[in-house]
């Protein structure tokens, strides 16, 4: 997972948006944490992403060392459905449960696949989307817009919000600083 956290920092350090959300402070220790995969991991390197030159080289180390991240699920098949279950999962690459260990911030990988509905949900921690490859429309309950590579949505704390993926899926680096940093994300409806 070193390869994907050096291009993900490389990344962050070219764009101020990321810069300005949060830092990576000092070395980051591993949590040495034992790989496992879920239905929709097993989509992420079989994906083609619209990218932009800046997120290519972050694809392919995520692509290239899926097998070696814990890949997870933030919701349970009774609350977002089989489909968005098989073809929705994350990884925390940084963060108290990531692969290196940070207690300040949390950084996150996160696949969905193409023409899902990703449920109006909210958190305590505050969380700036960065979107790798793919498309999608982001909501909250005062803006709608389409984000595609090297696009860029914050939300507040327990600010609801959305997303519907397009023709593709989508990934995404996502951050998460403030309070809520051990909780996960609800669903609002």
């Amino acid at each position: 997972m070193y390869q994907v956290l050096e291009k993900a920092k490389l990344i962050w350090e070219a764009n101020s948006e990321l810069i300005d959300f949060c830092h990576i402070e000092g070395s980051l220790l591993s949590n040495n944490l034992t790989p496992t995969t879920t239905a929709g991991s097993l989509l992420v390197t079989k994906a083609e992403y619209r990218a932009s030159k800046k997120t290519i080289p972050l694809i392919q180390a995520i692509k290239k060392h899926a097998h070696e991240a814990r890949w997870l699920q933030t919701y349970s098949t009774s609350e977002v459905g089989k489909d968005f279950s098989n073809r929705h999962c994350y990884f925390e690459l940084i963060g108290p449960k990531g692969h290196f260990y940070n207690d300040k911030i949390r950084a996150f990988i996160c696949y969905w696949g193409k023409h899902l509905n990703y449920k109006w949900h909210s958190h305590e921690a505050e969380e700036l989307y960065y979107v790798l490859g793919g498309q999608a429309t982001f909501r909250t309950m005062t803006v709608e817009k389409v984000l595609k590579a090297g696009d860029t949505q914050f939300h507040k704390s327990w600010e609801s919000h959305s997303m519907d993926t397009l023709e593709e899926p989508i990934l995404a680096f996502i951050l998460w600083r403030g309070n809520g940093l051990n909780k996960l994300a609800k669903i609002d409806e």
